[in-house]
């Protein structure tokens, strides 16, 4: 009989775990403040520049991302070219149709991703200190 009661209770909290879980996961602390909305010179994409804060534990974390024109960005998008740490300084721009430049004042130790290359545009990186 005590089998019974222990194996429902384990299922139970089971049960309950998974809840949290999959409701916990739905939820996005995260927020982006958008900076800079460029649209390249042929219309094709745009480019996005903006602050990630993602609750009190975290610091500042400049990001671009790249879109399709017709793409919707919102809190939940993470910077698709470039995430920095510990800053609140990006700038982005178009040179061209094929050539698109990110601005930051990031060291090494503190850029997590950057990329160089999106579909067809190749993405220059200038580093700049205050």
């Amino acid at each position: 009989m005590h089998w019974r009661i222990l194996f429902n209770k384990c299922l139970s909290l089971t049960i309950l775990m998974f809840i949290l879980f999959f409701f916990g996961s739905c939820i996005n602390i995260c927020e982006n403040e958008i900076i800079k909305i460029e649209n390249s010179p042929d219309e094709k994409y745009k480019a996005i520049a903006f602050i990630r804060t993602c609750g009190a534990t975290t610091s500042f974390s400049p990001q671009v991302s790249i879109l399709n024109k017709n793409d919707r960005f919102s809190n939940r998008n993470k910077g698709n070219i470039f995430i920095g740490n510990k800053s609140k300084e990006i700038d982005i721009h178009w040179e061209d149709n094929s050539n698109f430049v990110v601005h930051h004042n990031n060291t090494n130790e503190d850029i997590f991703t950057q990329i160089n290359k999106y579909e067809n545009v190749n993405i220059k990186f200038i580093f700049y200190n205050d």
